[in-house]
């Protein structure tokens, strides 16, 4: 992992992340929301994850960590990877993330600066322009929607982010990286059980 860690695409992925994090503080400072004291968490929502990048500098996360809480958080990944996949159908289980941890105000994230785009972007109104001039737009979480009605919302543009995200994966994987790889559609759990990506030169 030290010297994925050190390469220059994930220096670039940690600068997209701080301006992710600055444009979702904006969205959330126009509505007044914050999380604080919110019963239906985010850390419980099922989330899927679709980059190298995103799961190699989680790992860089995972891997500071002190052993101890490494072991606790994969066994908390085995208890969540069975617990969807023995779900009814049509359900969907609200089990916390295993990188999250319970404390005083609910769960806290125990990698939160390594954590995926999703896990940064959620909760916000925000919208997509898709290939083509189709626009997707979701209206966050419960309790943004609830906000929204009392004060215009200052939509989050995912689209330069995410287009961003995009050419840096292609940047990891390399010329024709992305037919060498099977796609990715992970969960943090997941991404835990299954070890540091493996990035084929």
């Amino acid at each position: 992992m030290k010297k994925n860690a050190k390469h220059p695409v994930l220096k670039r992925l940690r600068d997209l992340y701080a301006r992710m994090d600055q444009a979702y503080d904006a969205s959330a400072k126009a509505i007044g929301l914050s999380c604080d004291g919110c019963t239906d968490s985010c850390c419980e929502t099922l989330f899927r994850h679709h980059t190298y990048a995103e799961w190699m500098v989680l790992w860089e996360g995972f891997a500071a960590l002190p052993e101890d809480r490494r072991q606790d958080m994969l066994a908390q990944a085995e208890t969540y990877v069975r617990i969807h996949q023995n779900a009814l159908p049509g359900t969907r289980p609200r089990v916390p993330c295993p990188a999250s941890e319970q404390r005083d105000g609910g769960l806290v994230c125990g990698i939160y600066a390594h954590r995926p785009m999703v896990c940064r972007l959620h909760g916000v109104p925000n919208v997509l322009h898709k290939p083509g001039g189709e626009t997707a737009a979701f209206p966050g979480c419960d309790r943004a929607q609830q906000r929204a009605k009392t004060c215009p919302p200052a939509l989050l543009d995912r689209t330069p982010l995410l287009s961003e995200l995009a050419r840096l994966e292609m940047d990891l994987l390399g010329q024709g990286g992305m037919s060498r790889h099977p796609r990715v559609n992970l969960t943090i759990a997941e991404m835990l059980l299954m070890g540091p990506p493996k990035i084929k030169r």
